[in-house]
This record gives structure tokens, sequence and C-alpha cells, in this order.
């Protein structure tokens, strides 16, 4: 990155968001069109990286995440995409970091700005990882890191719904049937897990038997959408014909164990 020139403001020397400003704008002013005389769009972007790079060393998050947008600004007005796509997703996680710093301090934001600044960072982002070729896997990426920093929320379920259609992993799948649970949406967490059983049986083929990893995945949907059953209680009829045999497999363990308990009552009753 560019060194900064001596008439520009230390940030070493200063501290505060009005030292903040006033460097911000130093830089910025730089990017404006003067008579006969283009802006140097690339030192501008080194410049906001080395901004930022002050701001993360002195745990000004928010202030990071501003330098990071403006840099990725410029590697657009560039035409690299790639840079621009990266850049975005680390402005996006300082605003992550801001807004987890404020919570633990008790002090969330009130209007969330730092949540909606970070998910409109990935989101562009995310659309300019897309438009490259074989860039499925990163975009997904991109998703389920932002479903993850938001949690449990209708709006994590939404980013990792957005990974899912861009590229399906069991993974991703089974985070979204644990965020359904959490958020108590058990109807949806059961139409997901059954959609993971259907994806990890289409991986083993017809007729295959799962081993390792697949049969630990089909174990576990199982066990939970039993409970999730037993918590729904769905009619019969309303009940598709895959859960109904589940729930035969364990009906039938149930109506063995009443047999067996009622013989042993007998055996011990008629005993002398």
């Amino acid at each position: 990155m560019a060194n900064m020139s001596d008439g520009d403001y230390d940030f070493h020397r200063s501290s505060g968001c009005d030292e903040f400003l006033v460097q911000y704008h130093a830089i910025s002013n730089k990017l404006k069109k003067r008579f006969l005389r283009k802006p140097n769009v690339s030192e501008a972007c080194d410049q906001f990286g080395i901004l930022a790079t002050q701001c993360e060393q002195k745990e000004l998050w928010q202030y990071a995440g501003l330098c990071w947008l403006a840099a990725a600004r410029c590697q657009g007005t560039l035409g690299n995409a790639t840079a621009e796509a990266s850049l975005l997703a680390r402005a996006g996680r300082q605003f992550l970091t801001a807004e987890k710093k404020n919570c633990v301090i008790g002090c969330p934001s009130p209007g969330q700005e730092n949540i909606q600044a970070a998910v409109s960072c990935f989101g562009h982002s995310l659309a300019r990882t897309q438009n490259q070729p074989e860039s499925s896997v990163g975009a997904a990426g991109l998703a389920l890191e932002l479903a993850n920093a938001l949690g449990s929320s209708p709006a994590g379920s939404q980013q990792l719904r957005r990974a899912l259609s861009i590229h399906t992993t069991p993974e991703s799948l089974g985070m979204l049937a644990s965020s359904y649970v959490k958020q108590g949406d058990y109807v949806m967490a059961l139409n997901v897990l059954t959609e993971l059983v259907e994806l990890v049986e289409a991986n083993v083929g017809t007729g295959n038997t799962p081993t390792g990893n697949n049969c630990d995945i089909l174990h576990r949907c199982e066990v939970s959408r039993v409970l999730l059953l037993l918590i729904l209680q769905p009619t019969p009829q309303r009940l598709a014909p895959g859960l109904a045999q589940v729930l035969e497999k364990y009906a039938w363990i149930e109506e063995s164990n009443n047999v067996l308990g009622w013989e042993r009552t007998k055996c011990c009753s008629s005993s002398p």
C-alpha cells in the first residue's frame, strides 16, 4: 500500500472521531474530479486501507468498516470485481465486530445500524462474487458466514436459505433446521430435515447402505424428526408417507416393549 504523504493527517498521533473524519475526508477529497486532472483512485484506495488498518489496531471497528467500504468502492471504480468483493466482505466483518463489542458492553445500536451495514456489505460482495465464474462455493460461504453472525433469527434463516440456493450442502441444511428449532418453527424444521434426508439418500444411491458420515447424518435426522413429530402430533391425513414410516418404526418398538412388560408382570404375579 502507498505511504501517506507528509500533508496527510497522521492518525497514529491522534485519536477520536474528529481526527478520523479529518483524515477520511482528506483522502476522499483526492477522489474529486478536477479540471484537466484525473483522480488517483489507486492511491486513494491504498490510503483508505492504511487508515482502516490503523482503526483496527485501535479497535475502532465501525470506522475500519467505513474505510474498507471506501476502498471497495475504489476497486469498483477501477473495475477489479474480485478485490471489490473481498474488501466489501472485510468491511462487513468490521461492522459485525463493532455490533458484537457494543452488545458485550450493553450498548447495542438502537437502529441496528452496524447490522444493516454488514448485511449490505455482504450482499454486495455476494453479488460481485456470483458474477465471477466458478464462484458458487465462495458465494455460499459468504452467506453462511453472515448467517452464523446473525444467529437463530429470521434474518439468519434467510441468509441460510440464500446459501442453499447457491450451493446446497448437508451442513447448511442442518444449520437451517437447527435455526428453525431455536425459533420454535417446528414445521419448517421438520421440512428441512426431510430435505436433508432426501439429499443424503440421493448421494448414497438407491439400494446402497449409507456408511460413515452419511450414516451419522441419517441417524441424527431420524431422531430429530421423531422428536419433532411428537411435539407437533400431526393427524395421519397430514403426515407424509416417509414420516409415517418413521413413526411406525418407533410405534412398533413401543408396542413390543409394552407387550414384553406385560408378560414380565404376568410371570412375576404367577410366581410362588
